[in-house]
């Protein structure tokens, strides 16, 4: 992205959040791999607040960041409507219930997870019988950490969907699939990607998906699986995405013709 943007006479220079740099004497700022943010929340979201104030045009808009920051989001774009996964919201004192909700839905298998991480961080994937376990085995929590709770998606082992959008036009997709027996997708678990065009149908969903939940963004990454019969939502990655430059050449040239087309 930064020789695409050079060679078109743009001048980046990288900034690394955490510096005290001033940043009123920039035409934008771009949010890219701040992949420490969940480790050191507060000071991020503080961080993201103060984007509010600067003078350079922030991408993606700040409000929107914080927003995406925190996975409860996840529960509330399903209260809007949106084909999302099934998702509860539970705080750390209430995760005693975890065994008593998972049996009352249904579940057979289920996924706990942290609301704030990433890359899969503090997830943890078993079955209905093994509920109280696991949550023994997270003892002791710190107070007020929020967690969510879903049910497996078998789906998931034919590869994860990722639509990759800039300028809320569609650019590219790639497939990530786990390693035989894991069930995250994420490289550090053995996960691979690779190139995958989305049928028409596909993109229609993904695209009413982010025109309904974020319209506006510079860069979006749809992250969806086949559930009950259509693509529902897995995650909308709005802060820090990897884009996946990689598995498709042209996509710098129009991740940096969408952000100039903003800047236009």
């Amino acid at each position: 992205m930064v020789n695409a943007l050079r060679a078109r006479k743009v001048h980046v220079e990288p900034v690394v959040w955490t510096e005290a740099r001033p940043l009123d004497d920039f035409d934008a700022i771009v949010m890219r791999t701040p992949w420490d943010w969940f480790q050191h929340r507060e000071r991020f979201r503080a961080f993201l607040g103060s984007l509010r104030d600067v003078k350079a045009r922030v991408f993606n808009a700040p409000e929107l960041m914080l927003r995406f920051a925190d996975k409860r989001y996840l529960t509330a774009l399903a209260a809007e409507g949106l084909a999302v996964i099934p998702t509860q919201q539970l705080e750390s004192s209430e995760l005693s219930s975890v065994a008593d909700r998972v049996a009352t839905l249904g579940w057979e298998r289920a996924v706990l997870k942290p609301a704030f991480t990433a890359n899969a961080v503090g997830a943890r994937l078993f079955d209905a019988v093994d509920a109280s376990k696991v949550v023994t085995e997270l003892a002791p929590l710190p107070a007020g950490e929020p967690w969510l709770l879903q049910p497996f998606v078998p789906a998931i082992a034919e590869g994860e969907r990722s639509f990759i959008f800039f300028g809320g036009r569609f650019s590219h997709g790639v497939l990530k699939k786990p390693k035989h027996g894991e069930w995250r997708v994420q490289h550090d678990y053995g996960g691979v990607v690779e190139p995958w065009a989305p049928s028409a149908r596909e993109l229609d969903e993904a695209n009413a998906l982010l025109e309904k939940a974020a319209p506006g963004t510079l860069y979006a990454r749809v992250d969806a699986v086949p559930f009950e019969g259509r693509l529902h939502l897995m995650e909308l990655e709005l802060v820090e995405p990897e884009l996946f430059f990689r598995v498709d050449p042209q996509a710098p040239t129009r991740f940096v013709d969408a952000l100039l087309t903003k800047l236009s």
